[in-house]
């Protein structure tokens, strides 16, 4: 796998659901939108557009609502995706927990639904170093750390990531970097000193030569891994129980079952909101 493909899948996988690039100004009209955001990533290109698409059709179909009432756009950048978001009120966001963290009040966000890969539905986060280099987090102490990980709130991956063990800004040097499996092959040539990498940027490693030349000298907590969430206006709600529902059943259609599978999406689930209870009073901790 090389960087180019393996940041296609890592975009797709977190936002291989029912997306089309905005086309016109038009896009503040009264319809539900939909924002994905991964940031750092790279653009979806002609093969993401393709998935994208194939899951519009299949969003259409599970909630019958009309396919001009839907809209949606692609982010990389938190700017534009805040921006647009607050111009536009009914939207619905693929997006991950520490924007949820970060937004919620701003936004008035609602947490939907957790997404499964691997048959997990649980977020972790792993600190790796090259083996043999590193043995703690104190050892770490003014060196590089990579990875697109660290486009996320900084709040985020102080209080949650690292429990509050660290504040990152002053503990390392930090590399943000758009391309999770570049950053690693850098880390294990040595111009990387570490690495955060989210679980499935970490499992993908297992099948490739790199992961022997690895070590985790840090996981953080698990958490759950939210993937769907919306602002909470009146319009939203009255489509909520069919867009949820949709999203849930959307791996298990066959015109879409097998993009999930190549994607390494096992499917979504609905999330109740006290299931991020324990993240929310660490993020908005005194500590």
């Amino acid at each position: 796998m090389d960087s180019k493909k393996n940041a296609t899948l890592i975009t797709l996988i977190m936002c291989s659901i029912f997306f089309l690039p905005f086309h016109s100004t038009g896009y503040c009209a009264e319809k539900i939108n939909f924002a994905v955001i991964f940031l750092g990533g790279p653009d979806t290109g002609e093969e993401g557009e393709k998935i994208i698409s194939q899951f519009m059709a299949s969003l259409t179909k599970l909630t019958g609502m009309k396919k001009d009432s839907l809209q949606g756009k692609y982010f990389n950048d938190i700017t534009d995706a805040k921006t647009c978001i607050k111009q536009n009120k009914n939207t619905y966001i693929m997006g991950s927990l520490g924007f949820y963290l970060a937004n919620k009040k701003a936004m008035n966000l609602s947490p939907l639904a957790v997404v499964k890969i691997g048959g997990n539905d649980k977020e972790q986060y792993n600190l790796i170093v090259k083996k043999g280099s590193y043995k703690s987090l104190k050892q770490l102490k003014g060196k590089i750390l990579a990875g697109n990980v660290l486009y996320e709130d900084t709040k985020f991956i102080n209080k949650v990531i690292f429990d509050n063990k660290i504040d990152i800004t002053k503990h390392f040097q930090l590399k943000p970097s758009s391309r999770p499996l570049s950053a690693v092959r850098k880390l294990t040539s040595g111009q990387f000193d570490a690495v955060l990498l989210n679980n499935m940027q970490y499992n993908s490693l297992k099948n490739l030569d790199v992961f022997s030349k690895i070590d985790v000298i840090y996981q953080s907590p698990k958490m759950p891994a939210l993937g769907l969430m919306m602002t909470n206006t009146k319009t939203n709600n009255a489509a909520k129980d069919k867009i949820v529902n949709a999203v849930t059943k959307m791996c298990d259609q066959a015109d879409t079952k097998e993009a999930c599978k190549n994607f390494g999406i096992d499917g979504f689930s609905k999330l109740e909101a006290e299931t991020l209870k324990n993240e929310i009073t660490k993020y908005e901790g005194s500590k």
